[in-house]
């Protein structure tokens, strides 16, 4: 046997041996541990006809800890005057046990997605796994379900649980709303330390009223919708269900990276001054020729990170709503600082969604 049919030979062996490996392939998780996929938006590469995909989730052990329990609500009950009671006791079960889970570091999760089957990287310290793929359009549009990719984690054949995802297929040209979430769309008192904690742990949470009915309004013509917030991606999948169920259109979340266990306890106090812009900089990134509407709440920070993004990014930015949480008012020195030079129709502070209703986005009319 010459050495060109050996080479030939082994060739066929390794590629053999690899599709083997990658059919056989399945996520490293044990009968206890959990995968959560955070939704997200991706974005089409039109030079190459390539869809970007990320995929971001958290795979992590539930913590039914009695001890740590036990010490939150007794900081709730002695420092703020907030026992759990037997209408509070479900809601602060679930949250509390999500914000105590173990994250499991050095998990590595298998997807199918488009037909494909995709080792994912290793998740982190935080229990976090996240990388973007590149997917052929024609591909994607094979496997697409109306605007969504769906994918799945891949785990034994025996197994008799599912872990789901999806990736938003936001087209290159439009628009879109960048919100916040507290106190924009949901009730959290954010500016007082005792309301905030009694909706984040022990109440249902509440939507702001007409809200979701403006952001359908916003969707039907076409609008993307991303949530930036300062809440713990430990909270994702209530929040997510909440916001569903409030009727808001589907929207990839970007939240805050805490762990208890680190230095990184001390972002849930970091002002959104500090973890905002960046945050939606980076969607602007994405999505270049896209035009946004920012829209957020007087409680903190939103009326002066939004204004700075504004000003840089006058061309995509095209305009901003604040939700007057307080007694403020657009002729306050706040207000008439942040945004002097800026057009008096490009902002607003508004008391009511209905201020808007019914919508009609004329801002947008030259797309």
């Amino acid at each position: 046997m010459n050495k060109l049919v050996l080479r030939a030979l082994r060739s066929l062996s390794l590629v053999l041996m690899a599709w083997s490996l990658q059919a056989n392939a399945q996520s490293e998780l044990e009968i206890d541990e959990v995968v959560v996929f955070f939704r997200t938006s991706a974005w089409l590469d039109t030079t190459r006809d390539e869809w970007h995909v990320p995929i971001h989730g958290w795979v992590y052990e539930p913590e039914a800890s009695t001890v740590r329990k036990a010490l939150f609500e007794a900081i709730l009950d002695s420092q703020y005057d907030l026992p759990v009671t037997e209408d509070t006791q479900a809601n602060f079960d679930h949250r509390i046990n999500l914000m105590i889970a173990d994250n499991e570091r050095g998990k590595r999760i298998v997807v199918s997605i488009a037909g494909r089957t995709v080792s994912l990287p290793a998740s982190g310290v935080d229990g976090h796994f996240e990388t973007t793929i590149v997917l052929p359009a024609a591909t994607v549009g094979k496997h697409a379900v109306g605007e969504r990719l769906p994918l799945h984690a891949v785990l034994a054949a025996d197994a008799t649980r599912t872990f789901a995802g999806e990736a938003l297929l936001l087209q290159p040209d439009g628009w879109g709303i960048i919100s916040d979430i507290d106190d924009t769309v949901k009730i959290s008192n954010i500016s007082d330390r005792r309301g905030l904690l009694e909706s984040t742990f022990l109440k249902d949470f509440s939507a702001v009223p007409a809200m979701a009915t403006l952001y359908t309004a916003w969707s039907a013509q076409g609008a993307s919708l991303h949530f930036v917030s300062s809440s713990p991606w430990q909270l994702y999948s209530p929040l997510d269900d909440f916001l569903l169920q409030s009727g808001f259109p589907s929207a990839a979340l970007e939240l805050k990276s805490v762990r208890f266990r680190d230095k990184t306890l001390f972002n849930l106090f970091k002002k959104g001054t500090e973890t905002k812009p960046a945050v939606i900089e980076k969607i602007l990134a994405r999505y270049p020729k896209r035009r946004f509407i920012l829209v957020g709440d007087s409680g903190e920070q939103d009326p002066e990170v939004y204004s700075r993004l504004m000003r840089k990014h006058a061309q995509q930015i095209l305009r901003v709503y604040i939700r007057n949480v307080g007694n403020a008012s657009s002729g306050d020195e706040r207000f008439t600082e942040l945004f002097n030079g800026v057009d008096r129709d490009r902002w607003e502070l508004f008391d009511s969604a209905e201020t808007f209703l019914p919508v009609e986005l004329s801002c947008c009319a030259d797309f």
